[in-house]
């Protein structure tokens, strides 16, 4: 009796884990300090790639290498920070598509620093980043030779924050902020002609009344 309800709950729990596609990894596994790190992602991007990550993803001084990115592309969720720093010349860009909950601890959800052609990016799945840190700062982007963030992905990274989406990071920043000197003319012209419209119909319907009898 008993080795039947054995395999009905291992049955159970194995078709539960084929159709939610779990696969659970380390931080350390997926983080590289070294070459010999980055010979090790490369073993590893043979294997099923990880889906969920308990741990601090670390790609840090890693100077002209070429890394295996597609190790990242099904990480859905992270139980840590992410962080790039002091790196110089990785290839291709590093993009975490399917990425969609950062839970950070004590640091920032996503950490970018002093970095120089250096280019991180989260697929449009990204919904939820929370951090536990005192001053609740969820992004930190700073020192970078080249643009990490475009309008785009400001607004992603934003909305996965909100609402306490704090940034903390320089100029390089690059939005296109909508041509406020052209507009505004244009926003008072229709302002003007909508009010005199209004005035004109007014007096022409209070004129135009018919006359009435008693």
């Amino acid at each position: 009796m008993l080795s039947g309800v054995l395999k009905i709950l291992v049955l159970f729990f194995s078709i539960f884990i084929i159709s939610d596609a779990k696969n659970v990894c380390t931080g350390e596994s997926l983080s590289a300090f070294n070459m010999l790190d980055v010979k090790n992602l490369t073993e590893m991007a043979k294997k099923p790639h990880c889906t969920h990550i308990v741990g601090d993803i670390i790609i840090q001084n890693l100077v002209d290498v070429e890394l295996p990115v597609q190790i990242y592309k099904r990480i859905r969720v992270v139980f840590g920070s992410i962080i790039i720093v002091n790196n110089t010349n990785i290839v291709p860009p590093i993009f975490f598509q399917s990425l969609r909950v950062v839970n950070a601890s004590l640091l920032p959800a996503i950490t970018i620093l002093g970095n120089k052609n250096v280019m991180m990016h989260v697929g449009n799945y990204f919904k939820k980043a929370v951090t536990q840190n005192k001053e609740k700062l969820m992004f930190a982007v700073l020192l970078n030779s080249n643009q990490i963030l475009d309008t785009s992905q400001y607004n992603v990274w934003y909305l996965a924050g909100y609402p306490n989406s704090k940034f903390l990071m320089d100029s390089l920043l690059q939005v296109k902020v909508c041509g406020e000197n052209f507009y505004k003319p244009i926003a008072g012209i229709l302002g003007f002609l909508f009010v005199a419209l209004t005035l004109g119909f007014s007096t022409v319907a209070f004129y135009d009344r018919p006359n009435l009898k008693i």
